[in-house]
């Protein structure tokens, strides 16, 4: 039981581990087929940087009112029915056909051992796992995304009042929209949203100025998004101390990585250029030498922001 110390109460987050187990070959191969699926969502984002790129393609009009909004799925994995979720893989394996794959019926079937066949045992006790997807499985997150998708897709589709200019992209669990719309449109937007399914709940947050989304902060600013960076309260920011006994290599590197990603999420010089003073603040109380900090920002220097996302869309393609 992991607790989650970012929210307020530290609830637990279990993770049933499935090493070793009869079904994680399975897992693995359902995986396989679901993630594709998964990519083809409307409301697919990979990770911040897609989300970022996505941004960088919104103008919002000058006047009106905007709005940006993030939701929160409460405890996705655990909430899932198992029956809606089977006609969730059902649905989509009819909707993305291919030869090269089981017939729907074994792969259901298969779906259905592996979230059937969850047996753990905590503080001396044995337990069965009967509704939900344990985190830990290897379809589990491909899973979660596809009962979302199944039941938002049928909710959009029958939404009349749909916010105008709306966006709607979601990682997994975590929702970021903007509506150009009175606030109490979106507000009916999120309300009916989150009565889509009886088990989902969704916590929110709308604001005109700013949101969290992932590592970002998304910002409105006049007709375009900016973003920047975003660090949860619990973030310490305690980065492999440099008196590890950790190859040189490895240490050398994570500054590197660390201000390349700020590249890539700052949209405006100025606040990258604070923020990777910030960053180098962060390794120095961790021991970094001042000539291998240096020597990663001015590496870093050398690409523009353009470049940076440009290498990450490749890396994710490949």
């Amino acid at each position: 039981m992991l607790p989650k110390i970012h929210k307020v109460g530290n609830p637990g987050r279990p993770i049933v581990s499935t090493i070793n187990r009869p079904t994680e070959l399975i897992s693995q191969y359902l995986d396989s087929i679901f993630s594709p699926i998964v990519k083809g969502l409307p409301t697919y984002v990979r990770d911040s940087s897609e989300m970022i790129r996505t941004l960088e393609t919104i103008t919002l009009p000058e006047h009106g009112e905007k709005f940006l909004f993030t939701l929160d799925v409460k405890s996705l994995y655990t909430i899932i029915p198992q029956s809606d979720g089977l006609n969730a893989i059902r649905f989509y394996l009819r909707s993305h056909q291919s030869a090269n794959r089981p017939d729907e019926d074994t792969i259901v079937r298969l779906t259905d051992l592996v979230l059937t066949r969850s047996s753990f045992s905590f503080n001396g006790k044995y337990y069965k796992q009967k509704k939900g997807v344990k985190m830990g499985t290897k379809m589990g997150p491909s899973y979660a995304c596809l009962f979302m998708g199944y039941i938002e897709s049928r909710f959009l589709s029958n939404y009349e009042g749909l916010p105008k200019h709306l966006l709607l992209r979601r990682y997994i669990d975590d929702y970021l929209g903007i509506a150009v719309s009175s606030k109490d449109e979106v507000m009916e937007f999120i309300d009916r949203l989150g009565n889509m399914h009886p088990s989902v709940q969704l916590t929110n947050e709308v604001s005109d100025a700013s949101v969290a989304f992932l590592d970002l902060k998304v910002t409105i600013e006049g007709t375009g998004i900016t973003t920047s960076v975003h660090y949860k309260l619990t973030d310490s920011h305690t980065f492999l101390n440099y008196a590890s006994s950790h190859p040189p290599a490895c240490k050398n590197s994570i500054p590197f990585s660390q201000l390349s990603r700020i590249r890539r999420i700052c949209s405006e010089e100025d606040d990258y250029n604070q923020r990777a003073d910030e960053m180098q603040h962060f390794f120095k109380q961790r021991g970094y030498p001042d000539e291998i900090l240096t020597k990663a920002a001015k590496r870093v220097d050398t690409s523009t922001r353009a470049d940076f996302l440009h290498r990450r869309n490749e890396e994710e393609a490949s």
